[in-house]
């Protein structure tokens, strides 16, 4: 016999003795495990067929990310599983490059495991702050508690589903109030006075001017009065189109800090202030610039000359 030969004849044998092996580890007369009927049904799995003995096959299987290859003399991918001892339910999804109802060798099955849970929580939902009151100097302002606010109350039932141990889905399935929010209120006080709590003369360079000229001032004061006047405010002394109001245009805050019991809007108090202010030394040129920049220009060519 030639070397050729008796490699075959080796092979042969070997080939043999893995057979004899494989059917010790698979005995032909051993029974499927006995599959709940459960199973059985979600599955379509004929309980004759899948305990009737087959050969063997190898089977790879992909159990949530495990992967384990194995020999089995199984009916059918769901067969294969129980048999081989895995856990199969109505939880696990199974995909197979099998039929479901038939298992080929060297398959591959795929086992994905879904969970639903439905879980209770309690969610405590903000209440609103009302704000009363207006002021026109925020720095002034005082706040009183007039009604303390409460959190609501909501319980909710989340359904969370779950592949392996990775959320893939929730929703809100219920929910109940236990508590209304109750707004918290507060109030504002501070220096509000409105335009209208003064008469009402618009744009009046005429009756301002006119004022003006009777209060105990020098010609040049005057003359100053009147220009800043029409300059910032057109003679209005209820101007409240920006931050600054009245005839000369004043920060409420400034104003309210050095004369907390006038009113900003009060063109004769706005007149006298100011005049207080230019004797006091202030600066009309940081107070108003603008305005005070361009009666500069102009007062040089007064008969009367500049303050």
């Amino acid at each position: 016999m030639n070397k050729r030969s008796c490699v075959q004849v080796a092979s042969i044998i070997l080939g043999i003795l893995i057979l004899n092996s494989l059917s010790l580890l698979f005995p032909k007369d051993t029974e499927s495990i006995e599959l709940p009927e459960r199973i059985y049904s979600v599955y379509r799995v004929d309980p004759v067929q899948a305990k009737e003995g087959s050969h063997i096959k190898m089977v790879t299987i992909n159990y949530d990310g495990s992967v384990n290859t194995h020999f089995c003399r199984s009916y059918s991918p769901v067969t294969a599983l129980i048999d081989l001892g895995y856990s199969v339910s109505n939880r696990n999804k199974i995909t197979s490059t099998s039929p479901i109802s038939q298992l080929f060798t060297n398959s591959y099955i795929l086992v994905e495991t879904y969970r639903t849970t439905i879980d209770e929580i309690l969610l405590e939902i903000p209440y609103e702050t009302i704000m009363k009151g207006n002021v026109l100097c925020k720095k002034l302002a005082q706040e009183v508690t007039e009604q303390e606010g409460v959190l609501g109350l909501m319980t909710q039932r989340i359904k969370r589903i779950y592949k392996g141990d990775t959320l893939i889905a929730e929703e809100v399935v219920e929910e109940n109030m236990q508590r209304e929010a109750r707004p918290e209120i507060i109030v504002i006080t501070g220096p509000e006075d409105l335009p209208s709590s003064v008469p009402q003369r618009g744009y009046n360079c005429a009756y301002w001017n006119a004022y003006v000229d009777s209060i105990n001032a020098s010609v040049q004061e005057k003359e100053w009065l009147k220009f800043l006047m029409k300059g910032e405010s057109g003679c209005n002394a209820e101007s409240n189109k920006s931050f600054y109001k009245g005839l000369f245009q004043w920060s409420p805050c400034l104003w309210y800090t050095q004369y907390p019991n006038d009113n900003i809007f009060d063109g004769e108090a706005q007149i006298r202030r100011t005049l207080e202010k230019l004797r006091d030394g202030a600066d009309p040129s940081k107070m108003w610039p603008a305005v005070h920049r361009r009666y500069l220009q102009n007062c040089i060519n007064w008969e009367s000359g500049c303050i």
